[in-house]
């Protein structure tokens, strides 16, 4: 399916079509379960592990998604963008930790 790849709060508004409108889309095809992945690891918020946690909860149940495949996407997505050849960000390192404990 078509996802937009960059689903995450800041690129979630309010509307006027629709209740909420999705921006800034990076369009990739993929499965569902990847798309969440930005979300998972949303820094707009707090990422302890109840955090991500409930997050992961709510997702699976609201979407009705696979919860370990959201939770490896959520890993991998995680890892990509918090370690490079240049960088490590902990925070992103630590929700990887979170999501695979």
């Amino acid at each position: 399916m078509l996802c937009h790849q960059d689903l995450q709060g800041s690129n979630v508004l309010q509307a006027q079509r629709e209740p909420w409108l999705a921006i800034d889309p990076k369009p990739i095809v993929g499965e569902p379960a990847f798309d969440v992945a930005s979300l998972l690891r949303d820094r707009r918020w707090s990422l302890r592990g109840d955090v991500i946690g409930n997050r992961l909860e709510l997702l699976a149940a609201e979407l009705g998604l696979e919860r370990e495949r959201m939770r490896g996407w959520g890993i991998v997505h995680a890892l990509h963008w918090g370690v490079g050849s240049n960088k490590v960000e902990a925070d992103m390192v630590d929700c990887a930790r979170v999501l695979a404990a």
